[in-house]
């Protein structure tokens, strides 16, 4: 008996497991996988309840002080004040006002965050949390700064908080589908914000390993936050035109629908079209889901990239590195093309000696072209004799700006630092 309990507890101890959110302007939500299993499970904020998405609303309790969020916030409204559009609030740097006090809109939302996160299974220690992956609709840089100050607040190491875009979100996730999904062209309708988007995935597998690429359109004129009775022959008709434009000019062997719009009958024309010779699958956690399966690639590879890969647009198209001085020359690159531009760092330590400047290079993956540059540490001493080492680090600020930071390091004794650090940033062309 006591070595059956002693196993239940070494094999908990042993768990490893991977998070993904997803995070958009209407709701959050969770998922959680072990690293050794292909079936995540989304959390729940009602126990039993198939209702996955957190609605992101916050409401500061008067009676108490005690922050309420989610659906208990709505339920609470006459309690304290509402906040809703968090998500946007907080990207556009506003504040919010309760009562007499006044707070930032980012802290009430990473507050949000916060208290999503610790609806985790109470075996589900952070010591045993090898990624929280953030599945984000619209990644950019403003919004990626703002959620690199959670670890802090969740007194995690930040070296486990990544970022990846719905496309992504959808490439990884098909990845983990059935054979027979995995080989054609997939497309996903995806209802859950305020306007329609349709995102197609397309696979080319006349290269080896394959290239997956995902387009994104949004539908202006599709409202998709709901539909009333005398709306619903004009919305399904509308839904119907877009789905052909899509399906005529390209052969898809499944279809996702992702929103509570989808759940109600409306659409009988365009479910009717959709279903002839494609799967289609209703659903509202994939993003979630893809999300911790895009962990599960990054920290433990299950060979599957190995026929196909993903190239999006929120991947580098540019290796950036710097280039020694010798003869010939040696080449280190410290951003490799491919990476994802918001987790894009790389570092190395280099020794100048009678010069005040490195040689940087940029390769292009397109066409493979190089280009060279130079950055220069003004007011370093460069005497002929003088041997320095400085310490560079490349990261990626946005899309297509990334930042070089320089520090001199001395060279021991003989030759002490002088403390100086320099920094410049370079617009990317292409």
């Amino acid at each position: 008996m006591i070595s059956d309990i002693k196993e239940v507890f070494d094999k908990i101890n042993r768990d490893r497991y991977v998070v993904g959110l997803d995070l958009n302007d209407s709701f959050a939500q969770v998922s959680v996988c072990k690293l050794d299993s292909d079936n995540p499970a989304t959390l729940s904020h009602t126990e039993g309840s198939d209702d996955f998405n957190i609605p992101l609303y916050m409401l500061k309790r008067r009676t108490d002080g005690a922050w309420l969020f989610g659906e208990e916030a709505k339920e609470a409204e006459d309690e304290g004040v509402l906040i809703n559009n968090l998500f946007e609030r907080a990207r556009e740097k506003k504040t919010v006002r309760i009562d007499r006090e006044e707070y930032l809109a980012k802290d009430v939302f990473l507050l949000f965050i916060k208290k999503v996160l610790l609806m985790f299974p109470a075996m589900l220690t952070p010591d045993k949390i090898l990624s929280i992956t953030i599945s984000l609709k619209d990644a950019n840089s403003d919004t990626i700064i703002m959620l690199q100050e959670l670890p802090q607040m969740l007194k995690i190491n930040p070296d486990i908080l990544h970022f990846v875009t719905y496309e992504e979100s959808l490439f990884y996730y098909m990845l983990y589908q059935e054979e027979e999904l995995q080989n054609h062209n997939i497309l996903l309708f995806d209802a859950s914000g305020k306007k329609l988007r349709s995102y197609s995935l397309m696979r080319n597998f006349f290269k080896t390993p394959g290239i997956a690429t995902v387009d994104v359109k949004e539908y202006v004129n599709f409202d998709s936050t709901g539909v009333s009775d005398f709306e619903k022959n004009e919305k399904d008709q509308l839904f119907l035109a877009i789905s052909k434009e899509l399906c005529n000019s390209t052969v898809y062997s499944g279809v996702y629908l992702i929103g509570e719009l989808f759940y109600s009958d409306w659409a009988s024309d365009s479910l009717q079209f959709l279903c002839k010779g494609r799967r289609v699958f209703k659903g509202n956690n994939l993003f979630s889901k893809g999300a911790c399966f895009t962990a599960k690639e990054k920290i433990h590879p299950s060979g599957k990239e190995e026929k196909i890969q993903y190239l999006g647009n929120d991947r580098l198209k540019v290796t950036i590195g710097v280039e020694t001085n010798d003869s010939p020359a040696t080449q280190i690159p410290l951003i490799e093309a491919g990476s994802q531009w918001f987790e894009a760092t790389g570092k190395t330590e280099l020794i100048l000696k009678g010069t005040d400047k490195i040689n940087i290079y940029l390769t292009y993956l397109y066409n493979n072209y190089t280009a060279r540059g130079e950055i220069t540490l003004m007011g370093l001493n460069t005497s002929l004799d003088r041997v320095t080492r400085i310490m560079l680090e490349v990261k990626m600020t946005s899309e297509d700006k990334v930042l070089f930071k320089v520090w001199d390091m001395g060279f021991g004794e003989i030759f002490p630092s002088s403390g100086k650090d320099w920094e410049q940033e370079l617009k990317l062309e292409g």
